[in-house]
């Protein structure tokens, strides 16, 4: 019953327990979480945040969570590369902090604090989030067929406003069983980050 409220609301429990990044899942990507469940059965495929201060580099993936915890854009190279899986940020930005944090269910947030902010600060700004979604692209492009408004995004990916919390925009590419979330307290620059396409896996 609890997670049928959940589904509705569009709010999980990591958005009431985390001072993780201001990232939520909308009401219509709540939708979309159950129609990949659908989407799942049809085709049969088969934490609390740290304190701030960890030092660049520092950041190892664990089955508890890690972060959140400064980090160079090198520092999020090998974090990717250990986690095993592709994780999505908007691009460099020279004076910024990338702030990572990775949560117990596999959740990665980079979030771009501007210049002197502290890691952990409780304020929202531009956050790019990679959550394991199976069937993602699947998922996104029937809500898109639905409701309109898709955009088209290079190597065939594609992106979705979510039109109960435009300052989300979510992301997904074929054959990804991930969904990328980019967050900005700006809609418009939510969208603009988007369209850019410079939103793209750290390498």
């Amino acid at each position: 019953m609890e997670q049928q409220a959940r589904l509705r609301s569009g709010v999980g429990p990591l958005d009431r327990l985390d001072r993780v990044p201001h990232v939520r899942v909308g009401a219509a990507v709540a939708l979309a979480l159950a129609a990949a469940f659908i989407v799942w059965l049809v085709v049969g495929s088969g934490g609390h945040s740290s304190t701030a201060g960890s030092q660049l580099g520092a950041a190892v993936p664990t089955a508890g969570g890690t972060g959140p915890v400064a980090e160079s854009a090198q520092g999020l190279q090998a974090f990717a590369a250990a986690v095993g899986h592709p994780i999505y940020w908007a691009g460099a930005s020279p004076g910024s902090t990338y702030e990572l944090t990775q949560t117990g269910n596999g959740r990665v947030y980079i979030r771009y604090l501007p210049a002197g902010v502290r890691v952990g600060v409780d304020k929202p700004y531009l956050t790019i989030a990679t959550y394991p979604f199976p069937h993602a692209f699947a998922v996104l492009k029937a809500m898109a067929k639905q409701h309109g408004g898709a955009i088209k995004l290079d190597h065939g990916g594609i992106g979705l406003v979510d039109r109960a919390y435009p300052k989300s925009v979510h992301l997904a590419f074929p054959g990804s069983d991930y969904q990328i979330e980019v967050f900005s307290p700006s809609p418009a620059t939510s969208r603009q980050v988007v369209v850019a396409g410079g939103v793209a896996p750290v390498r």
